[in-house]
């Protein structure tokens, strides 16, 4: 007897001194341009559309907040939205904290040979104003708005290591390349650039495993002129699906469908109807191809 209290004394204090076993939480990257920033307006939700668990976390860049729909500003104005909030409605349905991170910039291009708005073609170079995620982390070449969001996005990831969890990071959502539908080059290679834009995100952020969703932008026609190559770039995105069976398909790479994504009289961006259907669809997409 005396021995077996002694076996259960020493078990008691290895296990005090065992270091606890960090929580793992489900982290979820968006990035892109003005459709993934969101026009949507949160006037038009419903009150169902409103609630969320109080598991569900967003990056405000200095802390993760609960994501309060009309007091957490997931969009540079306070009464707009985006896909976001139809997104992890969805995905809290499946149970445990959920932590949104989000970057992007209106108008803006991924392929290296824009500046912002200017086509300057070329090789990279450094100083352009772009998604252009470079060869490796620190490429003085890489774009300026990869090199914003993929901080943001690490910072993030850290913040809740030294929170002592575990950031999990399930998905890249990206909804980008209007602008990059400007120009031939630029839309005939967008296969490419999406592929190693997955990539680099994949290993800067420590995340081999994760899953690419993105949406087909231009669902619609005739696209305004500026559109130059509207039906290449839709081809690309595409071909890029890992499910197509074309050269250009990527591993893990899911596209969503804007089709049903109702647009606002610009033909462009989606209205608050159209927001939360593609966050649904986006939900869909991730859940449907998960390990």
């Amino acid at each position: 007897r005396m021995k077996s209290l002694i076996l259960s004394i020493l078990a008691a204090v290895v296990l005090s001194r065992a270091p606890a076993i960090a929580a793992v939480v489900d982290v979820y990257l968006l990035g892109g341009q003005s459709n993934m920033e969101g026009q949507g307006d949160i006037a038009d939700l419903t009150e169902v559309q409103k609630q969320f668990s109080k598991e569900v976390s967003f990056w405000n860049g200095n802390q993760f907040e609960p994501l309060i729909v009309g007091r957490t500003m997931t969009c540079n104005r306070p009464e707009r939205f985006g896909l976001e909030l139809s997104f992890a409605q969805e995905m809290a349905k499946c149970g445990g904290p959920i932590y949104l991170v989000k970057f992007s910039a209106s108008g803006m291009p991924l392929h290296h040979g824009w500046d912002r708005n200017t086509w300057k073609g070329g090789d990279p170079a450094p100083g352009r104003v772009n998604f252009y995620p470079g060869t490796e982390l620190e490429d003085p070449a890489q774009g300026t708005l990869y090199r914003q969001m993929i901080k943001r996005f690490r910072d993030a990831i850290a913040n809740l290591e030294k929170q002592g969890l575990t950031p999990r990071v399930k998905a890249f959502h990206w909804m980008q390349g209007e602008q990059d539908s400007k120009h031939e080059v630029s839309a005939t290679t967008y296969a490419k650039n999406l592929a190693l834009l997955f990539q680099r995100v994949k290993n800067d952020v420590g995340s081999p495993n994760m899953k690419l969703v993105y949406g087909q932008v231009l669902p619609y026609e005739d696209a305004m002129p500026r559109f130059t190559h509207r039906e290449q770039i839709r081809a690309q995105m595409a071909a890029a699906d890992a499910r197509s069976g074309k050269p250009e398909s990527i591993i893990d790479a899911f596209m969503v469908s804007t089709e049903d994504c109702s647009l606002k009289r610009d033909t462009v961006h989606h209205d608050s109807a159209g927001y939360w259907r593609l966050g649904q669809k986006f939900a869909d997409a991730l859940l449907r191809n998960a390990d």
